[in-house]
């Protein structure tokens, strides 16, 4: 029995399709089959039964398989402390964050990160919140950015800052001299540009907006903030955008909310078994110190104790 078996079990038991779980591991199909028949003939039982599609494992294999994924990750545990110090920031870290937020705030933080940690390689992509949960949960990605609470057992959250939402609309929509917006004034307004479907930013905004309001006969979804304002900017209607998606050319075609203002509460996520808190607290600094000034910050950062 070898560690890499265990880690084809695993593989296997998350994807449950030979071709993927293979991929995943960097191996050939006929590899991880080969690997886990003779697993199973060593151990003298099935660990996954093939009868069904997909296959699933059998009783058996299921307390295998969780016995597996303990020793497991006591090994890459164990790998970190023997070979990295908790407190070396070095290395290459896979970070994903919500398309609503990483088009404003990972420019703002990669040029003074990257000059602060040369050594530390962030590779960066944009993910929809459920794929960062599912990636954090399958250990294929380190860190996460996205719109919180989640209330996930497994997924620790560093609450970074709470983001107001802004009313943008076309120059002159609004009444002159009117420098403001109320929840409920916006919930009687129509043709309400959004976000498709899948992104939690809609979400936000129906639950601000009451209801969609889309009316007129072109009906426009987009997975971009940008592509909306120019809707606005060229069909009419209202839209929600947040804060950081303002630039000084928006400010005739916006309405900041009276108080208490819809806001969004943006964190920084990890795995609770991801141990670099010293990456999590080098991160949250950074990101802090770039955020606009007016945002509430969450300026406590309670450090876990990994020795």
């Amino acid at each position: 029995m070898t560690l890499q078996q265990l880690d084809y079990v695993v593989a296997l038991d998350t994807y449950r399709h030979f071709v993927t779980a293979a991929e995943k591991c960097f191996v050939t199909q006929p590899t991880i089959t080969i690997q886990v028949k003779k697993l199973e003939e060593e151990i003298g039982f099935l660990i996954f039964d093939k009868s069904k599609s997909p296959f699933k494992p059998t009783e058996l294999g299921e307390v295998f398989i969780i016995k597996a994924k303990i020793i497991l990750h006591e090994v890459h545990e164990l790998k970190n402390m023997v070979n990295v110090e908790l407190d070396n920031i070095e290395g290459e870290f896979k970070m994903a964050v919500i398309p609503t937020i990483s088009s404003y705030l990972i420019p703002l933080i990669a040029g003074s990160f990257s000059k602060k940690y040369p050594n530390t390689v962030l590779k960066i992509q944009e993910m929809e919140s459920e794929q960062i949960i599912m990636g954090l949960q399958k250990k294929e990605i380190d860190l996460g950015i996205l719109v919180t609470p989640l209330n996930e057992p497994y997924i620790r959250e560093t609450k970074l800052y709470n983001e107001p939402f802004i009313c943008y609309a076309q120059t002159n929509s609004f009444s002159e001299g009117k420098k403001t917006i109320t929840v409920k004034e916006m919930e009687q307004l129509n043709n309400i540009w959004l976000l498709e479907k899948g992104h939690c930013f809609r979400n936000q905004v129906l639950n601000i907006c009451g209801q969609t309001n889309t009316d007129g006969n072109i009906q426009f979804q987009s997975g971009s903030i940008e592509a909306l304002k120019k809707m606005v900017d060229n069909y009419g209607g209202y839209t929600l955008v947040p804060e950081m998606a303002i630039n000084d050319n928006d400010l005739g075609q916006i309405r900041h909310f009276v108080t208490p203002k819809p806001i969004r509460e943006v964190s920084l996520v990890s795995h609770h078994t991801f141990s670099k808190e010293v990456l999590i607290d080098a991160l949250r600094q950074e990101i802090l110190k770039n955020t606009p000034s007016n945002f509430v910050k969450n300026e406590r950062f309670i450090k876990i104790n990994w020795r």
